[in-house]
Parts: structure tokens; C-alpha cells; sequence
């Protein structure tokens, strides 16, 4: 259990940079539980251990794959052929019958783990299975089937008992994580649009991966569009303008709404010249896209601007790039400005 609730502490519910190496210390993590219960064994005859190894090759496989199960079973598999006895053979050949049979439904391979909870018929039909090796294993150390059988249904319930166990510790760490995302939602997400609120916007705009561009936006003549088509529409515009904004920049830049008709991106890390084509990109995307898709037909959405590098205090940035926007509806609107040298 321990080690489980230490395996569960690498589970996340969202994909970030850090997967592939959360995913080797999950692994890594793994081999080393099953390590620790291969130590923690007891002979139930001589060369015949009885130890649950084996509920950590079936996690990994029911987790992540056929291949996770198998890259957990192949140290372990190695160890106990080292120990030798009659039961060596045996106890590899369930390895990889586990890793095999718990795998399916699962596939060869993923990095997202799968977090479907077994009944718990199933486990202990798989286990049953699986654990059939005890048999061969009793056989081929000259003892009878009949002793071989208190051995077979202990590591059979006992295995069963370990993975229902290790599910309801995993499904623990997930139901609180989902607890955890659900109230970052409330704290840092306007609930009309979907976008980050201001407080994560001034959280994240005072320490962004460098170079970093900060690109405000407002809606141009937004209040004619709820004067005439009504506020739902109004809301389905703004709705419309941050999906729109989200699918045209990058996964690394994040979209903001600051309040009313204002948005604002942090594009970071960024160099200059991508950033203005980006800035660019971005305007045309609403203009072409944003009425259409709030079903105001005939219509057209735009969005003016200020683009600004983020560098110095956060005050000044934010007046800098205010004043580009508000220079930019004094252009003649659905514009981006940038500071001129």
C-alpha cells in the first residue's frame, strides 16, 4: 500500500512538458516496489515463493499497456530467474501471462494512464488464470497438486485483494486531483468564456519564459452588438472570441479575459518578428471567424490592439500596451500597434 500511495503521487489528470519524465519515475518506482515484495517473500516449498509482485506488472499493464507491463516484468522476471528453483520458470511464464491479459483493452503503449476501475470479478478471474502456474510450479518440484492448491487460491485472493487495493488508492489520488482542478477552474477561470481571469494573468505576467510579448486586445464597437442583437449574442461573441483566439496561438501561449470586451495573450517564450505575425495571425483569425460562429451572419467582429515585449515592472507594461490599444481604435480600429523605435 505504501508503495502504491507513493506511485500514485506521480498521477496527473492533464498532459504538461513533465510527462515523459514522470512517467520514468512511475516506472522507475514500479520496478523498485517489485523489487521490495520479491524480497518480502515466503517460501511455500523449496524454490517456490509466494510474494505479490505480480499485482504491480498487472497495474502497469492495466495503466499504461502491454509495453509498461512488460518493461516492469522483465527486471523482475530476470531477478527471479537468478534465485532459480522450481519455481522460476513458472513464476516468469505468469509474468508475462499478467502482463498480457491485464493489458487488455489497454493497448501497447500510453502516456496518459488509463483510469478505468476493474470490477472486481475480473481480477480475480484473471488472477485465477494466471496463478495456474503455481501448479507447474509444485509439479515440477515433486510435490503434489493437492499441496499445490491452499498455495494457488492464497495468491490468488491475495493478489486480487493487493490490485483492488492498489485501485482504490490510485482512485484516491485521482478524485482528489480532479477535486483540486475543479476549484483552480473557479479561482482562475472566467466561467462565461472559458479563458484565464485576471488573477492568473497577473500571476503569470510577472514571471513568463523569456522572450515574452504581451498582446491586449478589445472588442471594437462590442456595445453596438449588444444594443442590437441583445446581450446573448454579446456573450456568445465573447465566448466565440476566446475560442478563436485559443485555437490560432501556440500551446505555450496562454489567452486572458481581463473583463468586459478586453483579452489579452501572453505569447512566451516568443521572438520578436514571430511575435507581430502572431499578433497579426490572431486579428484576422477574429475578424474572419468570431461572427459566423456567435451566429451573427452578416456580420463582422474585429479586435484592435497593443503588442509590447514584457520587460520591466508589470505596471508599465500594462500602461504601454493600454496605450498602443487605445492608439490603435484612434486609428480607425481592427488594428495591432506596436511601440515605434
Amino acid at each position: 500500500m505504501t508503495g502504491v500511495f507513493l506511485l500514485s503521487l506521480t498521477s496527473t489528470l492533464r498532459a504538461n512538458r513533465n510527462a515523459l519524465f514522470r512517467l520514468l519515475v512511475r516506472y522507475l518506482g514500479a520496478v523498485s516496489v517489485a523489487f521490495l515484495l520479491l524480497l518480502n517473500t515466503v517460501q511455500v516449498a523449496p524454490g517456490l515463493l509466494l510474494d505479490l509482485r505480480a499485482v504491480i506488472v498487472a497495474l502497469a499493464a492495466q495503466r499504461h499497456g502491454f509495453l509498461a507491463g512488460l518493461l516492469v516484468a522483465i527486471p523482475v522476471a530476470l531477478y527471479r530467474l537468478l534465485l532459480a528453483g522450481a519455481g522460476a520458470g513458472p513464476s516468469v511464464l505468469g509474468l508475462l501471462l499478467i502482463t498480457a491479459l491485464f493489458s487488455w483493452r489497454t493497448g501497447l503503449f500510453r502516456t496518459k494512464p488509463n483510469v478505468e476501475l476493474l470490477p472486481w470479478w475480473r481480477p480475480l478471474v484473471l488472477f485465477g488464470l494466471t496463478s495456474l502456474t503455481t501448479f507447474l510450479g509444485f509439479t515440477l518440484a515433486g510435490k503434489s497438486l493437492l499441496e499445490a492448491l491452499p498455495v494457488y487460491l492464497a495468491m490468488t485472493c491475495l493478489s486480487v485483494l493487493g490490485l483492488l487495493t492498489a485501485q482504490a488508492v490510485d482512485q484516491t489520488r485521482l478524485r482528489a486531483l480532479a477535486r483540486t482542478e475543479h476549484l483552480e477552474q473557479l479561482v482562475y477561470l472566467d466561467p462565461l468564456t472559458g479563458a484565464f481571469n485576471r488573477r492568473r494573468f497577473d500571476d503569470d505576467l510577472g514571471h513568463p519564459e523569456p522572450p515574452a510579448f504581451l498582446l491586449l486586445l478589445d472588442l471594437d464597437h462590442f456595445k453596438r452588438v449588444n444594443d442590437t442583437y441583445g446581450h446573448e449574442a454579446g456573450d456568445q461573441v465573447l465566448a466565440a472570441t476566446v475560442q478563436v483566439l485559443q485555437e490560432t496561438v501556440r500551446l505555450t501561449d496562454s489567452v486572458y479575459r481581463l473583463g468586459g470586451e478586453e483579452f489579452a495573450v501572453l505569447l512566451s517564450p516568443c521572438a520578436p518578428d514571430a511575435a507581430f505575425r502572431m499578433s497579426e495571425r490572431v486579428r484576422h483569425a477574429v475578424a474572419r471567424d468570431v461572427a459566423p460562429r456567435a451566429g451573427l451572419s452578416g456580420e463582422q467582429v474585429t479586435v484592435s490592439g497593443g503588442l509590447i515585449p514584457v520587460a520591466g515592472l508589470k505596471r508599465d507594461i500594462l500602461r504601454a500596451a493600454d496605450d498602443l490599444l487605445y492608439s490603435a481604435k484612434r486609428a480607425g480600429r481592427n488594428c495591432i500597434l506596436v511601440p515605434q523605435p
